[in-house]
């Protein structure tokens, strides 16, 4: 049921008001005043944040409603011009965070946030240039990670992970140094206490990045960092008892790749910080209570390495699926898409 009540929060910070993307006759880029629609139809992002700088002549309020504007055109673009979409949207992110924009208008600004993460994870864009869809991701990251609104950076930052995923494929190195982002979005108190399903369902996907062998060849040292902040994340009491069996999934993915050769020559003492994490996590009487198995499944996890052949214990293409909820942004409909147990 913790579960299912962070999807619905989920569901209703998308879906209020001044979240949703526009749909009015004159939404779009006909609403653009000329020199912002030319910039943007040019396909330059530097283009588009210098106009609407220019346009804002300094005036905080004034930029956000152009950026808004542009982000909402943006994602009117997909389907013709995915390319040009993302450069758009970048431009967006960048202007909010001008100094003054998103503490003169933080509804604005939110719906640049959530806008841009439709965006980011429509597969057109993800098709049509995979490294500016990155770029994107890690660009809105670190813009909502100042906004302070907790529910809203574990939300994006649970799509930015769910893209890493899908980029690891074809671009290792930027699928990890994406969901490095992610989960060091996601490790803060604030974070986790706020939305302890999303922040688990983050370390989720980071965690399993961690474990795949082409993540680890790709930027072993990254790695290591993701698999520290994941257990981080998933030891901590609050996030632990939204899923016991998703946390220890974390915590023996993450294990698993601090045990791997690349880690392990690259950053050595990863895995001593890993195992210590694990060791203390296994006499936690927080989450003992939460599970009254955790010390026995944490043991397991450490005696399950062998040096050379580390292999995840957690099933790297249902796990998340099966245990936590994966947030993504519905392109069409502005609404969050959220699933996970029940119980």
């Amino acid at each position: 049921m913790k579960l299912v009540r962070s999807g619905l929060l989920a569901l209703s910070l998308l879906l209020a008001p001044g979240l949703l993307p526009a749909q009015t006759a004159g939404a779009g880029l006909n609403s653009l005043p000329p020199a912002l629609r030319a910039a943007v139809q040019s396909g330059n992002a530097s283009a588009v944040q210098q106009a609407i700088s220019t346009l804002s002549a300094g005036n905080p309020q004034r930029a956000a409603t152009l950026a808004s504007q542009v982000v909402t055109a943006a994602e009117q673009m997909l389907a013709t011009n995915p390319q040009g979409a993302i450069q758009a949207a970048s431009a967006a992110i960048a202007s909010i965070q001008a100094q003054g924009v998103q503490q003169s208008s933080p509804t604005q600004t939110q719906t640049v946030l959530t806008t841009a993460a439709r965006i980011f994870v429509n597969p057109a864009v993800q098709s049509a240039s995979p490294t500016a869809v990155a770029q994107l991701a890690t660009a809105t990251l670190q813009a909502v990670a100042t906004t302070g609104n907790a529910t809203l950076t574990a939300t994006v930052a649970n799509s930015a992970v769910s893209v890493a995923e899908r980029l690891l494929a074809t671009d290792p190195g930027a699928a990890v140094q994406l969901a490095q982002s992610a989960v060091q979005a996601v490790n803060t108190a604030p974070v986790q206490q706020a939305s302890p399903s999303n922040a688990l369902s983050v370390a989720t996907t980071a965690a399993r990045i961690a474990a795949n062998p082409a993540a680890q060849s790709a930027a072993p040292s990254v790695v290591a960092n993701i698999a520290t902040n994941a257990v981080q994340i998933a030891t901590n009491p609050t996030v632990y008892q939204s899923s016991p069996s998703a946390a220890l999934g974390v915590m023996a993915n993450a294990y698993s790749a601090v045990n791997s050769t690349p880690v392990k020559a690259t950053t050595p003492s990863a895995a001593q910080t890993v195992t210590q994490a694990l060791i203390a996590a296994s006499t936690n009487p927080q989450l003992a209570t939460a599970n009254q198995t955790n010390a026995t499944q944490i043991a397991q996890i450490l005696s399950n390495n062998t040096p050379g052949n580390q292999t995840p214990v957690v099933n790297t293409n249902n796990a998340q699926s099966a245990q936590t909820p994966r947030t993504e942004f519905n392109q069409s409909q502005g609404t969050s898409i959220s699933g996970g147990p029940t119980e």
